[in-house]
């Protein structure tokens, strides 16, 4: 079995989807985040606003969709996919192929122009793209220069704005539209040099700011004009060239069934799947972040890579997990209740899940989920240089139990993705209590999760040292290896039935179970 991007070709999943019928389903997933192209409005030639709508009046995705990705994919004509919450508006005009246009919009005055594109030098399919775009602009009076970059000059040449185009994408649910528009105002997004030409009233300092207010807007109304409103801005001002809706594949012999498509990017379900003939023992080749798979990295809960997100995603579980539609799902938590405070934030209480123990025997309680949140939000890790880079880390004043099965998070102000993002494949995926070092008695600031590879440092005056978690450091992905993920039974599947079991890894960090589950319920959840 196949599961997501960049494991075949597009050409290769075409061949499955009308040849390989027979032996294969294969499954694609709606448009999850789109791919685009960044328009630098602080360079010229592309600090016009007239240049940027001739570069995207004069691209034809749908020919090159065809051409490259074999029609999987969707064109695209928003910034985000209008599945995304908040995101379903129609903005006019619309920025269509328009080869008549784009030629009229640059015979104004008929100048030769030239732009540099920058491209990582090992990302094969976008430099296929990128020909073709070239190609068409091209047509249009435009000279395209690639500029293919090893990835320390590109990633110096996006934080300095040396570009005219660059590649992005969105990331997709749940991190859409909330987090990666919050992430435009540090420079490791190319949209931090990108915007910097945005002209008055609307600069780019007042667009981060309307991005950061809209976060805090509890009325659901307001909350969908203030997208509404930053949207049409950048649309106005054709910020990027909308390229296409990235659709993740899956590839499965007829031999299981009931798969069911992941929520997000590298969700992939696989405890639905169930065995109908042949061997329980099943070959996964799986998308990962790099590409093709090559380990699951140091598979701990509390960092990024080279942990994969599908294989942690696999092992741990959050208080909450998104569903279809955007939905907040009870995971360990099963139920929550919002409050408003006087100081203007909320408080957020947990019922978790009674009955449930870690792989180690240990109990999930409310001591568990204070102790992950003691470590992951230590002052020093919640800068944007940790875990800072999403909304919910400056946003939480405060966490404590009250009794074994009730968990009280308080904010400091409205912050309406809170609980979207507690959904976040990582930093808040929860660590049984006895891998921290010193286990119920780690001191989060001398004995912190974070990876021994991250050093000690200060900040502000409080000084943290990163101790790891120890069955978690020797994790390698390889088979038999500490932390490689094995078979366990799986909560989802009823006695008797064949169905392949969650896979979880076998270290005493992995995802709780649970022996007595109970039916979830959440007495609110906000859309998106």
């Amino acid at each position: 079995m196949q599961l997501g991007d960049g494991v075949l070709q597009p050409s290769a999943v075409a061949e499955f989807m009308t040849e390989r019928q027979a032996a294969f389903q294969t499954y694609l997933t709606e448009p999850l985040q789109n791919r685009i192209v960044i328009l630098n409005t602080a360079k010229a030639p592309t600090d016009e606003l007239t240049v940027r709508k001739v570069i995207i009046h004069g691209v034809d995705k749908a020919a090159i969709i065809d051409k490259e990705l074999a029609g999987l994919a969707k064109p695209a004509d928003s910034l985000f996919p209008k599945n995304a919450p908040y995101c379903g508006i129609d903005l006019t005009p619309r920025f269509d192929y328009d080869f008549e246009k784009a030629t009229l919009l640059n015979c104004a005055d008929c100048r030769e122009l030239s732009l540099d594109f920058i491209v990582l030098d090992t990302e094969a399919n976008l430099l296929v793209l990128e020909d073709d775009i070239r190609a068409d602009l091209a047509e249009v009076g435009i000279t395209v220069n690639l500029r293919a970059l090893p990835k320390d000059e590109f990633n110096a040449a996006m934080v300095s704005g040396d570009f005219n185009m660059a590649f992005s994408e969105t990331w997709g649910p749940p991190y859409d539209p909330h987090s990666y528009a919050a992430s435009w105002s540090t420079p490791d997004e190319a949209y931090f040099a990108a915007l910097e030409g945005l002209p008055p009233p609307i600069t780019k300092e007042v667009l981060t700011e309307r991005i950061a207010n809209v976060l805090k807007v509890e009325d659901e109304a307001q909350r969908q004009a203030g997208w509404t409103e930053i949207l049409s801005t950048l649309h106005d001002q054709a910020t990027e060239l909308p390229f296409s809706g990235k659709r993740i594949p899956a590839v499965i012999s007829r031999r299981l069934a009931g798969y069911t498509p992941g929520q997000q990017q590298f969700d992939y379900p696989l405890h639905t799947l169930r065995v109908l003939s042949g061997e329980r023992t099943v070959t996964v080749a799986p998308g990962a972040q790099t590409g093709l798979f090559t380990g699951v990295g140091r598979l701990d809960p509390h960092s990024y890579r080279p942990n994969e997100f599908f294989a942690n995603n696999f092992v741990y579980d959050g208080l909450v997990e998104y569903g279809p539609g955007g939905a907040i799902l009870p995971s360990l938590a099963v139920s929550w209740d919002v409050d408003d405070l006087d100081s203007g934030g909320q408080q957020y209480t947990f019922t978790l899940r009674t009955g449930v123990v870690f792989h180690d025997g240990a109990p999930w309680d409310c001591a568990a989920a204070k102790l992950n949140f003691d470590h992951v939000l230590a002052p020093p890790l919640t800068t944007g240089d940790w875990h800072g880079w999403y909304g919910l880390p400056g946003a939480i004043d405060g966490w404590r139990c009250e009794g074994d099965h009730t968990f009280v998070v308080t904010t400091k102000s409205v912050h309406y993705p809170l609980l979207q993002e507690l959904s976040f494949i990582r930093p808040l995926r929860m660590l049984s209590p006895t891998m921290f070092v010193a286990g119920y008695d780690s001191d989060p600031l001398t004995q912190n999760s974070c990876p021994t590879g991250w050093g000690s440092w200060s900040h502000d005056g409080v000084e943290i040292t990163c101790a790891g978690a120890p069955a978690c450091r020797s994790a390698s992905g390889a088979p038999g290896a500490p932390g490689a993920p094995v078979p366990r039974p799986s909560l989802a599947s009823p006695a008797g039935s064949r169905a392949l079991p969650r896979a979880v890894a076998d270290t005493p960090c992995a995802r709780p179970r649970a022996r007595a589950p109970q039916a979830p319920s959440a007495s609110r959840a906000p859309a998106g």
